[in-house]
């Protein structure tokens, strides 16, 4: 009797075992393709910098968006808003901002938690390598997404912020991501549909997001690219917190 229930049981690790390692091979197999399809490990391997022109529509205003990142080192956006232009910047492990709508008209430290949750940002090659990177992921199943066959990669990062990838199963393009993070102590969750995807110097981007928060509750945002650069030779001292 007991020798059967050991059995039985070494039976169920085996059969656990096989099945982790086939869900981990179906992984890498699905963020292989999609590697591929937005460019190849070369050209990601190769992407150092981005510098982004953007409009985003939000609450039937037009708002002016500049972005520009530097793998794994800085982050610095500027969005205009009725002739006010808001500064949020991250260096490393600190980050700043200039908020002239909330009477900031100096440069004022960023929560830890908030530049935490920014600093996801600096990572321009998302997937590629993810492993060194200290990601875990693990494949949750297929879905019907708006009509498209998609991958449902769930995704955890080192600083804590969990990501679910809709990845197509016909292009292996992110189509959408739902992310939660914490912000100020509050857990925020919000919804991001990629599409219009083109080609820059070989790497695939969305060129158009549709965005909702449950920090903006009932509100989306619909953010459109006007100009791409990459590889641009950025002076890091953007980064840096005016004095």
């Amino acid at each position: 009797m007991q020798k059967s229930i050991l059995f039985r049981s070494l039976v169920a690790i085996f059969l656990l075992g096989v099945i982790h390692f086939a869900a981990a091979q179906n992984v890498d197999e699905i963020i292989d393709k999609h590697i591929k399809a937005m460019g190849g490990a070369d050209k990601l391997s190769k992407l150092q910098s981005l510098k982004i022109t953007a409009d985003m529509e939000v609450m039937n205003m037009k708002v002016p968006i500049s972005t520009i990142i530097v793998q794994d080192k800085g982050f610095r956006s500027e969005t205009t808003v009725q002739g006010m232009t808001v500064v949020q910047a991250i260096s490393g492990n600190t980050g700043w901002t200039i908020n002239p709508m909330a009477g900031q008209t100096t440069a004022t430290a960023l929560p830890e938690e908030s530049v935490k949750a920014m600093a996801t940002e600096t990572d321009l090659t998302g997937l590629y390598n993810y492993k060194q990177k200290g990601y875990a992921l693990t494949l949750d199943g297929e879905e019907d997404l708006a009509g498209a066959k998609v991958y449902k990669v769930s995704m955890a990062l080192k600083n804590g912020t969990k990501r679910i990838n809709y990845i197509s199963k016909d292009t292996f393009y992110i189509l959408k991501m739902i992310v939660q993070t914490t912000i100020n102590g509050q857990e925020v969750k919000s919804e991001n549909t990629q599409s219009d995807f083109r080609q820059v110097d070989g790497v695939t981007y969305p060129y158009t997001s549709e965005v909702s928060t449950t920090a903006m509750p009932g509100t989306t945002m619909v953010l459109k690219i006007s100009s791409l650069e990459v590889n641009p030779k950025i002076d890091p001292k953007i980064f840096e917190m005016p004095k």
